[in-house]
């Protein structure tokens, strides 16, 4: 028997706090930064950050307050853009599961999923060869993204089913062969640039290469891929 498909996104609840509590925490910051500077300045003596205690110690009321609080209100509504454009909204269907990330849908059936399961904050999607398929912020805890990929019939899993398998990649080291070292020479290099489309691409040349890589920080973790 076929079930509906279970939508996995952001409760109302959630998207209210992600769209105000930054921008009312900006308006408590501004109410609250002038009289709290104003008060550390009046020791007289060095302060941490002192340039910043005595710019906003010298805040007045009327139009200054005005000006600084929606100065912070801004910043916080634009924190709450960048919250909301990278959460992912997950609909599991019996034969597929459909992601959505801001303007971007991606498509997945089931049968070509190996291995669903959260890393940190991340939901990660493998093939069948243990290749990875999609990484990104789900708007549904662990609990309920377990809860409904099981119910559809996915192969969900509360950890990485191949953490054992993985090293940690050291240049020079020899372990692996030339060429899968070299590409996660370059790799490391992306990282540290923080430039994630690039290491993303350098990931998808070493899984050619029969290999996967996973990171923290700006260290390499290999594993040989596993056929499911």
């Amino acid at each position: 028997m076929t079930s509906e498909p279970t939508v996995l996104a952001l409760s109302r609840t959630d998207r209210v706090l992600i769209l105000c509590g930054p921008a009312v925490l900006g308006l408590l910051l501004a109410l609250i930064l002038p009289p709290v500077a104003r008060w550390l300045a009046g020791f007289g003596g060095p302060v941490p950050f002192g340039f910043v205690v005595r710019a906003a110690a010298g805040v007045g009321g009327g139009w200054q307050l005005a000006v600084q609080a929606a100065i912070f209100m801004t910043v916080g509504a634009l924190a709450s853009a960048a919250i909301l454009h990278r959460v992912t909204r997950i609909t599991v269907a019996d034969d597929e599961v459909e992601l959505r990330t801001a303007g971007d849908r991606r498509t997945f059936a089931r049968l070509d999923i190996g291995a669903l399961y959260p890393e940190r904050d991340l939901l990660i999607l493998l093939d069948r060869d243990s290749r990875h398929l999609f990484h990104g912020e789900p708007g549904a805890s662990r609990d309920r993204l377990g809860e409904a990929f099981r119910r559809h019939g996915y192969p969900w899993h509360d950890e990485d089913p191949f953490g054992e398998l993985y090293h940690r990649w050291l240049p020079d080291s020899g372990v692996l062969p030339a060429e899968v070292a070299a590409v996660l020479s370059a790799r490391e290099v992306a990282l540290r640039k923080k430039a994630a489309k690039e290491a993303a691409e350098l990931r998808a040349i070493v899984e050619n290469l029969g290999y996967t890589v996973r990171d923290d920080g700006d260290k390499q973790f290999w594993r040989p891929l596993v056929r499911s």
